[in-house]
């Protein structure tokens, strides 16, 4: 057994950019926020109406992206018509490639509700594009996400919309988790950084001790 606890090596995922990036970098900001996402409970989307609803009651005309399908979709759209934001809350459905890195550069904020989670990957994807997070303060994501994500006493509704209007209404409070984001991303997740990583740790160190 210790044999192959010592072969045992935990893999977290990576994150690749288009190489036309600069084609997004000076887009108009459209949305104060967006969230990516299967409609999951897991995912916390039911919840998003709700934090909006705080937001846009200091922020009439705030706008938010939600990426995603999934069996919650019936609910969540109901959720938004009962609060009445249907001006304020933009259902995108599925994206992927040059349609979903627009929204995230058309976007300000990255929001990461989920209820529970093994370190998620999806918020991820908008940190790289200078996205500061506001997420729940899940034990998974302080290893996941140690900066660039403002954490919420889980599960206070309140104090997640607060951190919103946090980011929203401090440029420099924004600009200290914006570049703290990129630098996390940029930093730990990049797919050639963890590709090298997970050589590193298989090939080289097995290598090793076959010479040994």
């Amino acid at each position: 057994t210790a044999r192959f606890r010592q072969k045992t090596v935990v893999i977290r995922g990576g994150v690749s950019l288009p190489k036309n990036l600069s084609v997004y970098q000076n887009l108009p900001k459209v949305y104060e926020a967006v969230f990516i996402g299967r409609f999951h409970p897991q995912k916390g989307v039911l919840l998003l109406p709700q934090i909006w609803q705080k937001v846009v009651a200091r922020y009439p005309a705030a706008k938010l992206a939600v990426i995603g399908i999934g069996s919650l979709q019936g609910q969540l759209v109901e959720k938004i018509h009962q609060l009445k934001l249907e001006n304020n809350i933009r259902l995108l459905g599925f994206q992927d490639g040059p349609k979903k890195y627009k929204t995230f550069s058309q976007s300000k904020i990255v929001l990461h509700p989920a209820t529970y989670d093994s370190g998620g990957m999806a918020a991820a994807e908008a940190m790289a594009f200078g996205l500061p997070g506001v997420s729940f303060d899940l034990e998974s994501l302080k290893t996941y996400y140690p900066q660039g994500m403002l954490k919420t006493p889980c599960f206070d509704l309140d104090r997640f919309s607060a951190n919103i209007i946090r980011l929203l209404s401090s440029s420099k409070l924004y600009s200290q988790y914006s570049a703290k984001a990129s630098q996390l991303i940029y930093n730990h997740w990049m797919w050639p950084n963890q590709s090298a990583h997970i050589y590193n740790t298989i090939i080289n160190e097995n290598t090793s001790g076959q010479s040994a």
